[in-house]
């Protein structure tokens, strides 16, 4: 009698598994978008889902900017209050996490997609356009040569910025950018330059520029602006702290 009555439990927790794996992936299925057996159609969804984004982001950034507004409304009420000293680290605090505009000597660097390629006509990974890697390679390039401000196409790059991409569509703070792509960075000119002379430091780009695959220049610039970061603030794992007196 119990063996059977083991039996029984150990039938009856399979079945129950069996379940609960059958609603999973049938939750799963339900909730995939239909892949289209068409690359066309896969990339006019592509399209859809990037304007519904823009829309939307277009709506959190307006949300943003007059939020900054009452921030600096209220920072300038309280000025008179506080010490000359305390504003100058709230200053620059804000220039260093792109709360405000930095201005400076540095570099531009252009990076286009090649003339012979039209970046709409492709629906793939292709060696002819600028890619969000590439942005990316370079941004990380400047900040390891110590780059006060990165900005790409007026978007301010900083540590939580995403370069990522949709198809061939670039997205920088998730705002839709096009080529050419002018990168703007202030810091030690030097130290940019030689950074960016050196071809060891972006291998790949440096071989698809003398394959004329993209084009990639730089120039120093004496005075450059960065502008403040516009983009969304994404804050994981914070909570309140607890001011409640142990």
């Amino acid at each position: 009698m119990e063996k059977e009555g083991y039996s029984w439990k150990v039938q009856l927790t399979f079945v129950v598994t069996g379940v609960l794996v059958g609603l999973l992936v049938t939750a799963q299925f339900r909730s995939a978008i239909p892949a289209s057996s068409y690359p066309y159609d896969e990339y006019k969804i592509q399209q859809d889902l990037i304007k519904s984004y823009t829309d939307d982001q277009a709506v959190l950034k307006n949300k943003i900017l007059n939020l900054r507004k009452q921030i600096d409304d209220k920072q300038k009420q309280s000025g008179a209050s506080i010490q000359k000293n305390n504003l100058d680290a709230l200053e620059q605090l804000k220039q260093e996490i792109g709360l405000a505009s930095t201005n400076g000597s540095g570099a531009n660097i252009t990076l286009n997609d090649s003339p012979f390629a039209q970046r709409a006509d492709n629906l793939g990974n292709d060696q002819f356009l600028v890619q969000a890697a590439d942005l990316r390679d370079v941004v990380n390039l400047m900040f390891s040569a110590q780059a006060q401000a990165v900005a790409i196409n007026d978007q301010r790059v900083i540590a939580s910025t995403p370069i990522s991409s949709v198809g061939n569509t670039i997205l920088v703070n998730n705002t839709h950018v096009l080529p050419p792509f002018t990168i703007s960075v202030i810091g030690d000119q030097g130290l940019l330059l030689q950074r960016l002379n050196d071809p060891t430091s972006l291998p790949d780009l440096e071989k698809r520029v003398k394959n004329q695959k993209i084009e990639f220049s730089f120039q120093p610039l004496a005075n450059l602006v960065v502008p403040v970061f516009n983009g969304d603030f994404l804050l994981k794992y914070v909570q309140a702290a607890n001011n409640t007196p142990s």
